[in-house]
C-alpha cells in the first residue's frame, strides 16, 4: 500500500521533472497542495520536507532553496512589473520566514517579531532566524542568527539600510527586503550600499501577501556580532524562538 509520504514524493518529482529549468521550494509546495487538495496541508509539508532531506536520484539542487533535474541551469530571469503597495508590512513576515528558512536555507526556524519590544528602530527586526546545527550534522557549529527588516514603502529605503546596519550588532547575517517596484536607480544605489557593507538585499511583489515572489539581490555576508547585545536583544524573544 503506498504510504502518504510516497504519494507525495512521487507527486513533486513529477512537478520537478515538469520544470526543467528547475523549481522554488514554496513554489513546488504550492503545486504539490494543489495536487493533493484534501490531504492535511501539515501532512503534506512534513512529507516534502523528508522529499527534500532524501532526493530521488536525478534530483539535484543546483542552488539554495531551487530542485531541479541534474543538469539543469536554474531560473531563467523575468521581467518584473512595477506594483503599488496596498497591504501592511506584518502581512509579509511570515511568508519571509518561511522562504529563509525553505528557499534561502540560512536558517533552519524563524519567527516574525516586528513592533518595538527590544528597543525600536534600533533592536527589532521584521524576522529573526537562527541557524542551528541538527543532530545528523557531522560538524557542530555556534547558532547563528539572522535578521531581517522587511518594507513595503518605495520610498523608505534609506531608512531600512539604517535599521539593517543596527541588527549587524547583534546579528551574524542582515537582509534588507525591498518592493520590486522601488525606484530603479534607489535600487541600485542600495545594491551597491548592501554590498559594501555585507547586508542582503532581496526584493519582492509588495502587492500579494499570497506570492510576494522574494527574490535575492544580494546574499548577507556573514560576521561576527557582538554576542553581549546578541544575548540582550534575543534575551526579548525566548519564548517565540523557543529559546
Amino acid at each position: 500500500m503506498t504510504t502518504i509520504r510516497q504519494k507525495i514524493a512521487t507527486t513533486a518529482l513529477s512537478i520537478v521533472e515538469a520544470n526543467p529549468s528547475g523549481i522554488r521550494w514554496a513554489d513546488l509546495g504550492r503545486a504539490v497542495l494543489a495536487k493533493h487538495p484534501n490531504e492535511n496541508k501539515n501532512t503534506v509539508w512534513g512529507s516534502l520536507h523528508h522529499f527534500r532531506t532524501h532526493l530521488p536520484p536525478g534530483v539535484s539542487r543546483p542552488d539554495r532553496g531551487l530542485y531541479a533535474m541534474a543538469g539543469a541551469q536554474g531560473d531563467a530571469p523575468q521581467a518584473v512589473p512595477a506594483t503599488v503597495a496596498k497591504f501592511r508590512e506584518s502581512d509579509f513576515y511570515q511568508s519571509f520566514a518561511d522562504w529563509l528558512v525553505g528557499d534561502l536555507e540560512e536558517a533552519t526556524r524563524a519567527e516574525p517579531i516586528g513592533g518595538n519590544a527590544a528597543g525600536g528602530k534600533w533592536g527589532t527586526p521584521d524576522v529573526i532566524g537562527l541557524y542551528e546545527a541538527r543532530p545528523s550534522d557531522p560538524i557542530k557549529f555556534t547558532t547563528e542568527v539572522v535578521a531581517a527588516e522587511i518594507k513595503i514603502d518605495a520610498q523608505s529605503l534609506i531608512v531600512a539600510f539604517g535599521q539593517a546596519c543596527a541588527y549587524k550588532l547583534f546579528a551574524h547575517r542582515v537582509y534588507i527586503v525591498v518592493p520590486k517596484s522601488s525606484n530603479a536607480n534607489d535600487l541600485k544605489r542600495l545594491d551597491a550600499l548592501a554590498s559594501v557593507v555585507g547586508i542582503g538585499l532581496v526584493r519582492f511583489n509588495s502587492d500579494d501577501p499570497e506570492n510576494p515572489d522574494f527574490q535575492v539581490m544580494v546574499r548577507a555576508a556573514k560576521h561576527e556580532p557582538d554576542y553581549y547585545y546578541t544575548n540582550e536583544v534575543l534575551g526579548h524573544f525566548k519564548k517565540q524562538l523557543g529559546l
